[in-house]
């Protein structure tokens, strides 16, 4: 008996007979070799095709890199050194050759920052990458060519817009208006960066990189012909950092999404302006001046109430004072006017 057992145990071990509905040991053996072969093999090619789909993306960067980065990188180098003259020590300054009517209907780039972050590098170009046009844009400078931000075709991303034009927040097809917000340069400059090159090294799906690449084709289609197109045609750069009350900051709106560069612009506070020839690289004007002001309505219509319309309405009344202030002092009035001290008020028709 015991000789039949061990005969038995020597056929199963060796696969010569079935277990349990006659599928033999060795079967799953080479069933799970097959797999994990196969799985190998899979896993070898995917990764060689994911690692030719991003270098087929790498060279097309270089590639756009190469050509349009020369175009656009000495200005963002100009216009960063310019904001760090500004924020240094210097006295105020304004060239009375200059015919500033004139200057500030031409196309400009404009640039706007706490003065705190305009002291780091990596800070600098996170906060450039969102400063857009705001109420002393609208206060200072009158773009001729201007229309209504809901003229247009509609849309739903650039790529459907004309040449030359992009969608703005309003869906519409339209040419930038001057001054050109510094935020359109760095979202061109985005797919030049090293950060951006990090990123596709570290991307580990073929989705990913296909989501890269697609980036990099709207960029190089529409954002980045568009800001050479708009900054080569530029005349000047004009750059406000606004400093911290002198008390800091005010409490946040509680349950608002404030950043703290609107915290500072409803507050009470300096800023320094400067104004620069992009041609000639000349600083044409310096000053640090109040920004203190106060919305008025206007007809029988109040303004919506709460917290954060509120702020809104003070934002708008700061800088628009800045700007009044910034405009009087580039053309000084040839007669005297009374000012309250560090306060000056606006009247603005409600729209």
């Amino acid at each position: 008996m015991n000789q039949s057992k061990a005969a038995r145990r020597a056929r199963v071990t060796s696969g010569k007979v079935a277990l349990q509905g006659g599928i033999p040991p060795n079967v799953f053996l080479w069933v799970l070799l097959f797999l994990i072969v196969s799985g190998f093999l899979y896993f070898r090619n995917a990764m060689s095709e994911l690692e030719e789909q991003r270098s087929a993306l790498m060279t097309k960067q270089r590639a756009t890199a190469k050509v349009l980065g020369p175009k656009l990188l000495p200005l963002r180098d100009q216009i960063e050194a310019n904001a760090a003259l500004l924020a240094g020590e210097g006295k105020d300054f304004v060239d009375s050759n200059v015919d500033w009517e004139n200057l500030l209907q031409q196309p400009g780039i404009y640039l706007r920052m706490r003065h705190e972050d305009s002291l780091a590098k990596e800070e600098f170009r996170t906060v450039a990458g969102a400063s857009l046009r705001d109420g002393f844009t609208s206060c200072a400078i009158v773009d001729p060519t201007a229309r209504v931000l809901s003229a247009g075709k509609e849309c739903a991303r650039s790529t459907e817009c004309e040449s030359g034009e992009f969608c703005n927040v309003f869906s519409s097809c339209q040419r930038p208006h001057s001054p050109y917000n510094m935020r359109m340069l760095y979202r061109a400059l985005v797919v030049l960066s090293d950060k951006w090159v990090e990123e596709v090294r570290e991307a580990g799906t073929d989705t990913a990189l296909t989501i890269y690449d697609r980036g990099l084709d709207s960029v190089t289609r529409v954002e980045i012909p568009l800001a050479i197109d708009l900054y080569q045609r530029s005349k000047f750069a004009l750059i406000v950092l606004d400093e911290d009350p002198k008390d800091g900051l005010p409490e946040a709106i509680a349950g608002a999404r404030e950043t703290k560069m609107e915290r500072v612009q409803r507050s009470s506070h300096f800023a320094r302006i400067g104004v620069w020839d992009l041609k000639s690289k000349k600083l044409l004007a310096r000053m640090r001046v109040s920004a203190s002001g106060v919305l008025r309505d206007v007809g029988t219509r109040r303004a919506p109430g709460g917290a954060e319309a509120a702020a809104a309405r003070t934002r708008t009344a700061n800088s628009c004072a800045l700007a009044l202030e910034f405009k009087s002092k580039l053309a000084p009035p040839t007669e005297t006017v009374q000012v309250e001290p560090e306060t000056v008020e606006t009247e603005l028709p409600k729209n």
